[in-house]
């Protein structure tokens, strides 16, 4: 075999190679997985994967490195993902805020509601015990007096009743939007953890 057959020969297999693995004959010893490279955006195949020269989003170092495809997507995947949990994490705490405030507001009207009715009705007993038949021999101001104070007695009852009840939507209310927010979170850390894995 001739000198310049050889010599044809080994330029067309360092040719082939460079065309399988993606770079120029001059990177190919150096672009190897997560190994230093020196320009930006440089792209390489490595073992069938695509590879960039860039900054390691996982990384405690930054420096260029050939970074895969799939660990760039990654990043790309978690940053939305991010943004999303930052706008739902926002979202889930105001609703946990609002609710809380209008808890104790229900709190503050179920109390007040609870303590006429309690103050009231005993008032009442102690009005009838001292006119046990103001609802026959009373004069008509005396039983106006007594279905008022009776017809209090059942609003606020019913205050109570309603304010409970709204109360205990509330609660689930605030339940159910802490949940989510931890929810969030967790979706989150899973999110970062695929990425330190495609990043690995």
């Amino acid at each position: 075999m001739s000198k310049k057959f050889l010599s044809v020969a080994i330029a067309g297999a360092v040719l082939a190679t460079s065309l399988v693995i993606g770079v120029a004959p001059s990177n190919a010893a150096a672009a190897k997985a997560n190994a230093a490279c020196a320009k930006a955006n440089t792209k390489a195949t490595i073992a069938s994967v695509a590879f960039k020269c860039t900054y390691n989003p996982v990384a405690t170092v930054k420096k260029l490195t050939w970074v895969a495809q799939p660990c760039l997507d990654a990043n790309a995947s978690y940053k939305t993902a991010l943004s999303l949990t930052t706008s739902l994490s926002s979202s889930y705490q105001g609703r946990v805020t609002s609710a809380t405030r209008l808890k104790a507001t229900t709190e503050k009207l179920i109390a007040a509601a609870q303590k006429n009715v309690d103050n009231w009705s005993a008032d009442l007993a102690s009005y009838m015990t001292k006119h046990p038949t103001v609802a026959t021999t009373g004069t008509d101001a005396d039983k106006k007096m007594v279905k008022q104070v009776e017809d209090g007695i059942a609003l606020n009852k019913q205050r109570v009743a309603d304010q409970t009840a709204n109360l205990a939507k509330l609660v689930q209310q605030i339940a159910d939007a802490t949940a989510g927010g931890t929810q969030v979170a967790a979706d989150a850390a899973t999110a970062k953890a695929s990425l330190v894995t495609a990043c690995k």
